[in-house]
């Protein structure tokens, strides 16, 4: 069954009017594992968060939607806290913790607080 993230590839695909083959290519992978990765039997590859919005040319708000897609995809999300601050590390490890207890409305919440904050500090707006 194809996933978010299969169904944001495919249509990069037919936008750029490209086989799976050609994009496995592409990607420097085998079609298998491309079609793995879009029907959610493999993990995508970290390093596609650059190479596919490089490769095929998206815009701010295609590869915002693919982060988005890419990450609901995985079932585990790690943070590498080596260079955060403490207030950062402080964040991170209180949200995990308390991940499972986060109702709806506080969800929205957070994620508008989030959306709004980078809309600020975005140079391209």
């Amino acid at each position: 069954m194809r996933t978010k993230l299969g169904n944001f590839l495919r249509n990069i695909r037919l936008k750029a009017n490209i086989s799976l083959r050609k994009m496995a290519t592409d990607l420097g992978i085998s079609p298998a594992f491309l079609s793995a990765v879009e029907n959610g039997k493999k993990k995508m590859p970290d390093s596609w968060f650059s190479l596919i919005p490089d490769t095929y040319n998206l815009s701010d708000n295609e590869n915002d939607e693919f982060k988005d897609t890419a990450y609901e995809s995985f079932e585990t999300v790690e943070l590498n806290l080596a260079k955060a601050s403490e207030a950062n590390k402080k964040f991170a490890i209180r949200f995990a913790r308390r991940f499972d207890e986060i109702d709806e409305k506080t969800c929205e919440q957070l994620l508008e607080l989030l959306e709004n904050k980078f809309k600020e500090d975005s140079p391209h707006e």
